[in-house]
């Protein structure tokens, strides 16, 4: 279902609120000298504005939003509609529920290659921009070379709008699987393109993420095996 220009207008009023609040306790904390008990998981902070693209049954919010007990300073967003989110996948409508709880901002229909351009979501800026497993779908008829070129493109405009959407020592976090044809993908190389340069990979362990599950999506509940994979970590070229 289509949000009327009010909604949109609301919604957007709500997630701008959402991260001026958080600009303005982070700058009372410093104000007032007062040390901030931030929560951690692995290298996400409950002080990061962070913005989830992709998302399939919307786990890996709900573990990042479990894991800081609040989640007000979280856009989470799938490309798909609610309903398909809710039919399809068993965990679908509890990680809804649990993240609404939590106060995350959840936003379905949003294209990761034209989210910086969308009303709800341009000009505002995030600390962390996380892409797991982008995967452009599965086309047994076409070849090889093809297939690869959708899986670059999608990724490479991914990082062009992330970037737009990046607060000044932001960083894009793409995780990834290392074997196989996805060796083939070079996102470093992609990265470069739009100046964006890597400053570090770290292995990425599923266990260190309780309650995540990586689903195959376009239909089916089933997850795939994400061994091996890494979480690349990108962040804007300065030029002096």
């Amino acid at each position: 279902m289509q949000k009327s220009s009010k909604e949109e207008i609301a919604l957007k009023m709500v997630i701008q609120q959402s991260v001026k609040r958080e600009e303005e306790e982070e700058e009372e904390n410093v104000n007032s000298s007062q040390i901030h008990t931030d929560r951690w998981i692995k290298h996400y902070s409950s002080c990061h504005r962070i913005l989830l693209v992709g998302e399939g049954d919307f786990s890996f919010s709900t573990c990042l939003a479990s894991a800081f007990g609040w989640a007000s300073n979280m856009v989470a967003t799938s490309l798909d509609s609610q309903g398909f989110v809710v039919k399809n996948y068993e965990s679908g409508l509890s990680n809804l529920v649990e993240l609404e709880i939590r106060k995350c901002i959840v936003l379905h229909g949003i294209d990761a290659t034209k989210m910086a351009s969308h009303t709800l979501l341009a000009g505002i800026k995030f600390d962390r921009i996380v892409f797991n497993f982008p995967f452009a779908g599965f086309f047994k008829e076409l070849p090889r070379d093809t297939l690869l070129r959708l899986h670059r493109t999608l990724v490479s405009r991914f990082m062009e709008n992330a970037k737009e959407m990046l607060s000044q020592n932001g960083e894009i976090h793409i995780t990834h699987k290392t074997n196989g044809f996805h060796r083939e993908w070079m996102l470093e190389g992609l990265a470069l393109l739009h100046d964006l340069r890597l400053v570090e990979t770290v292995d990425f362990d599923q266990e260190e993420w309780p309650g995540y599950n990586t689903k195959r999506g376009f239909g089916g509940d089933c997850n795939f095996n994400c061994n091996p994979s890494i979480t690349y970590k990108f962040r804007k070229i300065t030029f002096r």
